[in-house]
């Protein structure tokens, strides 16, 4: 009794997919993926090179396509950084902002950070997290309007 190639390249791809299912890191997937792409080229009567040549293409192609796009969108933005979750947050310059020399502390969200800016903020001044490097602050000031004005 022949064995049959489509068969053959079925069991392939449920192993891969139930090794996936265990794992998640993708891999199997697309092995699955393209054996059962390898299957139908066997039940169509592709001879067995081209099914070969089939399943090679697709286990190469389909994870360098799709992969870095899926483990993007299933991996989601994750957990923010402490400082991530305070850009946009107002602070108060708790000690003045000098750009050379550096040093300058803002008040965020009841928590004391270190703060640096492109230009010199006094103390008492109301500025935006625009965001980090590492644990200082990159900080605006924020544009007060006049007390007349009705913007």
């Amino acid at each position: 009794m022949p064995i049959n190639a489509a068969l053959v390249w079925m069991a392939i791809a449920i192993v891969a997919l139930v090794i996936e299912a265990t794992n998640l890191n993708l891999i199997f997937l697309f092995g699955g993926v393209a054996a059962l792409l390898a299957g139908t080229l066997a039940a169509l009567g592709v001879p067995p090179v081209g099914q070969i040549l089939g399943f090679a293409l697709a286990a190469l192609l389909i994870p360098a396509l799709l992969r870095p796009r899926l483990l993007r969108r299933l991996g989601g933005i994750g957990v923010l950084s402490r400082t991530d979750a305070l850009i946009g947050q107002t602070a108060r310059v708790t000690k003045a902002i000098d750009p050379v020399n550096g040093g300058g502390r803002v008040l965020v969200q009841g928590h004391d950070w270190a703060a640096s800016s492109t230009e010199p903020i006094i103390e008492g001044a109301l500025v935006e997290v625009l965001g980090s490097d590492g644990i200082v602050l990159l900080v605006v000031p924020v544009a007060v309007l006049p007390s007349g004005s009705n913007n």
